[in-house]
């Protein structure tokens, strides 16, 4: 039993890392950047 629950765990740790790493790379590639003209 606690075999399944340690596998179940495992998964949804590989699951929410996926998902944080696509959503960051998305939002690191998707960040408009600043003209310069805007910085001044």
């Amino acid at each position: 039993m606690s075999k399944k629950v340690v596998i179940g765990v495992s998964k949804l740790l590989a699951v929410f890392a996926v998902v944080f790493v696509s959503t960051a790379s998305l939002f690191a590639i998707h960040r408009p950047e600043i003209p310069a003209e805007l910085k001044k």
